[in-house]
């Protein structure tokens, strides 16, 4: 089988990283316990990080970040393979070029996301050390967000397209 046609077919099952994404995204909101990850990610000084995490056991802050390790694990690629894969529903050029860009850009999410996750761990490790982390990880979670929510709704696209495509076109081998 041709390289080609091997990445075609492992593009054809991104699905299977989106589920395994949504299952990972599942136990790190469970280890969570209710805690407002995003609200630290955004706090973007210590004083605000300060007050998010007042009150709140940091042990179930660190293991939730820690979890989140695992998320991105799963939620980069199936951003990456399903951009490819919703790169093909598209008909023309600039949808198609946008795609391998929008592919690219659920990788750099997730690198996005590991920088924001050991700038939220070291702040943790020394909350009166170098007040850096706190913007450093809210520079990271912007970006990441946008990225993300870019990639989703071009997957989200792709899906109409080739479901409409089924539609209009019957089924294939079906005249």
């Amino acid at each position: 089988m041709p390289r080609r046609e091997r990445l075609h077919r492992f593009v054809d099952f991104w699905w299977l990283w989106a589920i395994a994404a949504l299952a990972a995204g599942a136990v790190t909101t469970a280890a969570a316990q209710g805690f407002p990850i995003v609200e630290l990610e955004f706090a973007g000084t210590a004083e605000r990080a300060d007050d998010v995490v007042r009150g709140i056991d940091l042990g179930v802050v660190r293991v939730t970040i820690l979890w989140d390790f695992l998320f991105i694990f799963f939620y980069a690629p199936a951003l990456f393979f399903g951009s490819l894969w919703a790169r093909r529903q598209f008909g023309g050029d600039f949808g198609r070029k946008a795609g391998t860009v929008i592919a690219a850009g659920g990788l750099v999410a997730g690198a996005l996301d590991l920088v924001e996750n050991v700038a939220m761990l070291a702040y943790l490790r020394d909350p009166s050390g170098w007040g850096g982390w706190n913007p450093l990880a809210a520079a990271m979670a912007i970006p990441k967000f946008v990225l993300a929510l870019v990639g989703v709704v071009y997957i989200l696209l792709g899906i109409v397209l080739a479901i409409g495509r089924r539609f209009t076109r019957g089924r294939p081998g079906v005249e």
